[in-house]
């Protein structure tokens, strides 16, 4: 089976998971909250199985040791501020600084000028 199929399989298994906690627990929230959530957690797996596609398409360069450890004390920080100034439960703080901070690593990524090759 292609790749491409099974990542459509999946997005339909998430799909359903949705619809059926939204039937089950009678609320949109925690079936939007849950489909986004496995849509990440998919994302995230296809992004490293197919690390290479990945990094082409989001048209972001590899950016060495400094930028991976500036990326995890940036999340680092952000987590204990959510944690100690708005009283964030851990696993969640963690969850949303990394989706927040890998957001706007994206962003600005995706702002930087193009190198021309010499």
């Amino acid at each position: 089976m292609s790749p491409e199929r099974v990542m459509l399989w999946l997005l339909a298994g998430v799909t359903v998971a949705s619809l059926a906690t939204w039937l089950i627990q009678d609320s949109v929230f925690d079936a939007a909250v849950t489909f986004s959530i496995l849509s990440c957690i998919v994302a995230a797996i296809w992004g490293a199985s197919h690390y290479e596609k990945a990094i082409q398409l989001s048209g972001i360069k590899g950016g060495g040791i400094l930028n991976i450890l500036a990326f995890v004390a940036v999340t680092a920080g952000l987590t204990y501020w959510c944690i100690y100034f708005y009283d964030f439960p851990l696993i969640g703080s963690i969850i949303g600084s990394i989706g927040t901070n890998a957001y706007i690593w994206w962003t600005f990524g995706m702002l930087e000028p193009g190198r021309t090759p010499s």
